[in-house]
């Protein structure tokens, strides 16, 4: 009898053990799902670029010189009031070229500034140089004459340069490293915890147009930003995130002359080993050293949404670097339409995982046009880099997408479909040369 009930008590307390425990691995499991959703976050940041504004002008069509007119810049800041209050981004990128060529440069910097400091939203916005960003006029030196007396575009607007809301509560503005002789920068951004390091060029003094008007000759000035930026990549650990930016992209031009060179082959740089180098060729060497620590490039001046990969070779299909990353413009000048973006990042890491173009369409047409080409308005929807480039990996970064996909014609034959903005004007698209536009080679 004793037997019986030591046997009934044993099983009593088994099925008591067995239910609690089934109990722990039913919490486990919630609180391992739990781990998993929270290990892949997300956020997203805000590029605009190219804007030329005109304001003299309301509108303007594909190809105009005046490139972007007072309907379609109040579109675009309503546009991105809208977007930013959808998606919450912690920072917008301004990729080069506030205004446009020649006329009323200083007005319509002020304009641009004035209204991208209205900007619904609590985020910073950083600047960096473009080739119109300058006193004296287009691919000129950042500062108007020698030190002490030379000034920048950038210092008549209450010294905003190069950082809009540097109070954010959104995201924190650490330590701002930034020359204000050439108008290239450093700075920390904290992020939900976690920091990114910016690295902003002033790479108009890398091109073949380059004047200086600030007493520097373009060989002084480009050893000095070389050896800055150099020394700068070196500094940060290997577990460092860094995302460096610039309006003018190394590589080649793809809808100008034929195969030239955006960078010019003729400036040679010295690295830290006192070798001189073509720049182009010293650059990509400095980004290879520092592989881990990247996670991409942002670039624009092109107007078109395009990307290159970049290699420190002379050839094309051994280790790639990086990924260079377009901004399209505002300027409708390219027959490009009008249109800004959103990127996706890894909140742990910033590995960049995605991005939405949206993007405006003409809807009146000049008497002598066949075809709709100007008073641009925005659509409803964007189209991203997942679904052009047919991605379903919502973790993939676009690094590793485009090192999966390896061969030039699968990437062009994607790239096509979106580098003029989806524009109705095909005939400049006809001309572009994918092939020597998308890699970044020894030159």
């Amino acid at each position: 009898m004793k037997s019986f009930y030591y046997l009934r008590l044993c099983f009593v307390c088994f099925l008591a053990f067995s239910c609690n425990e089934s109990k722990k691995s039913a919490e486990d499991i919630d609180k391992q799902d739990d781990l998993e959703v929270e290990v892949f976050k997300t956020a997203k940041f805000l590029t605009l670029s190219d804007v030329h504004l005109d304001s003299s002008k309301t509108n303007v069509p594909y190809g105009s010189i005046h490139s972007t007119g007072r309907d379609i810049w109040e579109r675009t800041i309503n546009q991105i009031n809208t977007v930013s209050n959808t998606i919450q981004p912690k920072f917008m990128v301004y990729v080069g070229d506030v205004p446009n060529y020649t006329e009323d440069i200083h007005g319509n910097i002020s304009k641009v500034f004035k209204d991208l400091s209205a900007l619904k939203g609590d985020y910073p916005i950083l600047f960096l140089p473009g080739n119109n960003d300058t006193m004296n006029g287009d691919y000129n030196s950042f500062q108007n004459a020698p030190n002490p007396n030379g000034v920048s575009v950038f210092s008549l607007n209450n010294n905003t340069w190069p950082i809009i809301n540097r109070n954010s509560t959104t995201t924190t503005v650490g330590t701002l490293d930034f020359n204000e002789e050439f108008g290239f920068y450093s700075v920390e951004l904290t992020i939900d915890g976690e920091r990114l390091q910016i690295i902003a060029l002033n790479s108009v003094i890398f091109s073949r147009k380059y004047t200086a008007y600030d007493g520097v000759t373009r060989d002084t000035a480009a050893q000095r930003q070389f050896s800055w930026f150099e020394n700068k990549l070196d500094s940060y650990a290997t577990t460092d995130h860094v995302l460096v930016m610039m309006h003018i992209p190394p590589g080649r031009d793809g809808h100008g002359t034929y195969g030239a060179n955006m960078w010019d082959e003729r400036l040679y740089v010295k690295n830290k080993n006192d070798k001189s180098k073509k720049v182009q060729n010293a650059f990509l060497d400095v980004l290879k050293n520092n592989k881990p620590k990247l996670r991409g490039i942002l670039t624009s001046h092109t107007h078109l949404d395009g990307l290159r990969r970049l290699y420190a070779s002379d050839r094309y299909g051994g280790n790639m670097i990086t990924v260079s990353i377009s901004t399209p413009g505002i300027s409708v000048y390219h027959n490009n339409n009008p249109g800004f973006k959103s990127f996706t990042f890894n909140s742990s890491n910033f590995d960049l995982t995605d991005f939405a173009t949206y993007y405006a369409e003409p809807t009146d047409s000049l008497p002598t046009s066949s075809y709709k080409d100007r008073d641009f308005k925005y659509i409803s929807k964007p189209y991203s880099f997942k679904n052009t480039y047919k991605i379903t990996d919502e973790k993939m970064s676009i690094f590793s997408a485009i090192e999966q996909l390896k061969h030039r014609h699968i990437i062009n034959g994607y790239m096509k479909d979106i580098l003029y903005v989806r524009s109705k004007d095909t005939s400049a698209a006809g001309r572009f040369h994918y092939d020597h536009a998308l890699d970044v080679l020894y030159q």
